[in-house]
């Protein structure tokens, strides 16, 4: 699959030095190369990056199915690739692949001061269904809790906008 001239493609070992770096630049409170290295022996995993033209990675996404859902644990793009479509295309490509292995929905939890991640998950059919008070530590921040059910599966009655 393929957004604006990057591909999306499944994240190996070799991209974890260049997703770190990465996440380091994003994040107050980034994972560590461990952890990236552990989400990609999980069952079930969905781990993705997308690559521009010279191979340099552009955003990346780590995921799992657990059940009937898949949970999104970590989607990011790089500063400079921002407003292009890379983080949707990412979900969407997750949520495909969680749906076409039968799970139903899609949950995530994101920092209830980032406006511009709530924006796109609004648009993208994601509800709040809670949220988790002091979830995150660098800054200490409420995170909320975002749920997307998807085509054809029952609705849910708790769901809330996410505005």
């Amino acid at each position: 699959m393929t957004v604006g001239g990057a591909v999306i493609r499944a994240m190996t070992s070799k991209d974890i030095s260049a997703v770190t770096a990465m996440e380091r630049d994003i994040f107050p409170d980034p994972w560590t190369e461990d952890m990236f290295r552990e989400a990609l022996i999980l069952s079930k995993s969905v781990n993705l990056v997308v690559a521009d033209g010279d191979g340099s990675l552009c955003g990346y996404l780590c995921a799992q199915a657990v059940a009937d859902e898949i949970q999104i644990h970590n989607v990011a793009v790089a500063t400079t690739h921002r407003r292009q479509g890379i983080g949707r295309a990412l979900l969407e490509y997750a949520e495909k692949q969680g749906s076409d292995n039968g799970a139903v929905c899609a949950v995530l939890e994101v920092r209830i001061t980032n406006t511009a991640a709530l924006a796109m998950y609004g648009q993208m059919g994601y509800r709040r269904i809670g949220r988790r008070r002091a979830y995150y530590r660098k800054p200490v921040c409420d995170a909320l809790v975002l749920l997307k059910v998807f085509d054809g599966a029952p609705a849910e009655e708790t769901k809330q906008d996410v505005s």
